[in-house]
C-alpha cells in the first residue's frame, strides 16, 4: 500500500514535469489501519483474575505474564530481555533485542518500570542469577513457539474464567493470544490517563496510525470537544 502510494506520487510529479501526458490510475487496496476488534484484559478486575491464575502456574509464568502487561513489550523482546537491561535504580527496561536478533522495529526503546511491576521484578532477580531474566525449564531462552506463549496462556485463561469461543469447524478460540497482553498494557494505559505520544515510544510504534486504535479509551478524550460546534440548536436537551 505504501510502495503504491509513493509511485502514485511519482507518476503525478512525472506529470508535472512534463515527462507523461498523463498519470495512469493505480487502484490501492483498502487497508484497515485501526481494527476495533483486537482482545485484551478489559478491567482491573480482568488483569488480577488473570494474573492470580498465572502465578498458580509458577512464579515464572506469573512474573513473565505480569512484565507483559505492566510494559507492552512482545514476546520476542521478553524472550530475549537480560537483567543487564533492567536499571532498578532508573525504573527503566532497556528493550534492544528480540530472540536471538534485534527488535520488530530495529532499535532501541526505554520502558518505565511501574509501580504495580517493580516489587515483582525485584523480587525475581533475587531469584534469578542468570543473563537471561526469562528462560524455559533447561535454563535457555524460550523460542518462538515457547508453551509459555500458547499452551500455558490457554490453561491461565481457562483457570481466569475468561470465556473462549468454538468455531464452525470445531476449534477453540481462547479469549486472547499473548500479543492480547500488549493491547491489554497499552489500553490501560490509556484509560488511566496517560499520554498516547509517550505510548507511541514506549512501545515502539512506528505509525501513529496504530497507537490511535487506543486513543478513544482516555476518559477524557473529548470531553473537551462537547462544546465545538455551539451552544445548541434551540432545541430542549433530553
Amino acid at each position: 500500500h505504501n510502495i503504491l502510494t509513493l509511485l502514485v506520487a511519482m507518476l503525478n510529479y512525472a506529470v508535472d514535469l512534463g515527462w507523461l501526458a498523463k498519470a495512469p490510475r493505480i487502484r490501492k487496496p483498502k487497508i484497515v489501519l485501526n481494527p476495533h476488534d483486537y482482545r485484551y484484559l478489559r478491567t482491573d478486575g480482568d488483569v488480577r483474575r488473570f494474573l492470580r491464575a498465572a502465578r498458580l502456574e509458577g512464579e515464572d509464568v506469573f512474573t513473565l505474564y505480569a512484565t507483559a502487561i505492566y510494559t507492552g513489550m512482545r514476546a520476542g523482546e521478553l524472550a530475549g530481555l537480560r537483567w543487564s537491561c533492567v536499571n532498578f535504580e532508573r525504573r527503566l527496561i532497556t528493550v534492544q533485542a528480540s530472540y536471538n536478533g534485534p527488535t520488530k522495529a530495529g532499535d532501541v526503546r526505554y520502558v518505565p518500570i511501574l509501580d504495580p511491576l517493580l516489587p515483582v521484578l525485584c523480587e525475581w532477580r533475587l531469584k534469578t542469577p542468570g543473563e537471561l531474566v526469562f528462560t524455559n525449564e533447561a535454563g535457555n531462552m524460550h523460542g518462538p513457539s515457547a508453551r509459555v506463549f500458547q499452551e500455558v496462556l490457554h490453561r491461565v485463561l481457562v483457570a481466569a474464567g475468561l470465556p473462549s469461543t468454538t468455531t464452525a469447524k470445531g476449534a477453540i478460540r481462547y479469549y486472547l493470544t499473548f500479543h492480547g497482553l500488549r493491547h491489554t498494557f497499552a489500553s490501560h494505559w490509556m484509560m488511566n490517563g496517560g499520554d498516547i505520544f509517550k505510548l507511541q515510544r514506549i512501545g515502539g510504534w512506528k505509525s501513529f496510525d496504530m497507537v490511535q486504535r487506543y486513543a478513544h479509551m482516555a476518559p477524557h478524550a473529548f470531553s473537551d470537544d462537547w462544546g465545538r460546534m455551539g451552544s445548541g440548536t434551540g432545541a430542549r436537551s433530553p
